[in-house]
């Protein structure tokens, strides 16, 4: 029995079915594309067993497709529990299925962490109302796992060895206005844009490169534009985005840049990964110092940047992590 697959977008009333073989080409830049191409892979993966795969960004809407279904849950970034998880087979989802340990967001600079620590109970109250509204998942609810974001922006670009690339570090990202904020992503990047100002102005000689303009100015790059930047950059920043991950990271990962970031969630797929973790954003000029004067170093983390895009995060890897978890059900439980 072949295997269904839907794509549910915000914008649709209802799942819509999806022919694989026949996905245009041309797909826009958002994260669709790569989970589409995640679905390709464990249809090869897993011929003719009659499953169904539903791709949705709905924490709460259900339809019948989603009956007994594996559903692929994307664009939550507050850590909720699905409502229709006693409907389905298994749900796989971004943003991690727990917000970080109390401990690890003690450890941020406390201009960050109680920023994030009222982001957290705005979260865990989300929680507690969606759990009045829709109940419990009782007994027989379904698994949930973790799978990383993926890609947005980014168009395919082949990875330059890092000796041929002409720009030493690299950032693009809005920058808010100036002025007091609650938010934890906001407050980053401001530290990080300082930090990146104090670089630029300690390391002359190297060519660092950023572009942060206002969410409304215009200034933006394209998709095109942005991923041939990205490509041409040894060194990629990506600082958190509205919580603790963020594309950007995953868009350097796949081009092998060597990325410097604040410190990860801790999820499978981050486990052994070779991004640099900065504890605070005013070591950068010292970090990116070390850094560029190592090429051997930087050849190094790149390498194993890409491989770990190859192995944990691309399509095919991330298809064989929901193959594996899928197997493991199955010997478990009994299926409904």
């Amino acid at each position: 029995m072949r295997n269904r697959f839907f794509l549910w977008l915000y914008c649709d009333p209802n799942p819509r079915p999806l022919a694989l073989e026949d996905l245009p080409p041309g797909l826009p830049a958002t994260d669709v594309r790569y989970f589409l191409q995640i679905m390709q892979h464990l249809d090869r993966l897993l011929p003719e067993k009659g499953l169904t795969f539903v791709v949705t960004w709905h924490l709460d809407a259900f339809h019948e497709a989603m009956n007994d279904a594996v559903v692929i849950l994307v664009g939550d970034e507050r850590h909720q529990t699905p409502s229709y998880r006693r409907q389905v087979k298994a749900i796989f989802k971004t943003g991690g299925v727990r917000r970080p340990a109390l401990g690890e967001t003690l450890r941020l600079p406390a201009s960050i962490g109680w920023r994030v620590l009222l982001r957290d109970a705005r979260n865990s109250l989300t929680a507690l109302q969606r759990r009045w509204t829709y109940g419990s998942p009782g007994k027989r609810a379904a698994p949930l796992y973790e799978l990383p974001l993926g890609y947005f922006t980014l168009r395919e670009r082949p990875p330059l060895p890092i000796h041929e690339r002409p720009v030493d570090v690299f950032f693009a990202g809005a920058l808010a206005a100036p002025g007091w904020t609650l938010r934890a992503s906001v407050a980053t990047r401001r530290q990080m844009a300082e930090a990146l100002a104090a670089a630029a102005k300690a390391l002359p000689q190297y060519r660092i490169e950023s572009l942060l303009a206002a969410p409304t100015s215009g200034e933006r790059l394209t998709p095109e534009t942005y991923s041939q930047a990205l490509a041409s950059a040894k060194i990629a920043l990506a600082p958190h985005g509205n919580f603790e991950e963020t594309f950007r990271l995953f868009e350097a990962a796949k081009l092998g840049c060597v990325i410097v970031s604040e410190t990860l969630p801790k999820r499978w797929y981050y486990q052994g990964c070779p991004v640099v973790s900065i504890p605070k954003w005013s070591l950068l000029p010292r970090v990116l110092s070390d850094l560029l004067a190592d090429d051997a170093k930087l050849a190094q983390i790149s390498h194993r940047t890409r491989q770990w895009w190859e192995i944990t995060l691309s399509e095919p890897a991330v298809a064989n992590y929901v193959v594996q978890r899928l197997a493991n059900l199955n010997t478990a439980q009994p299926q409904r």
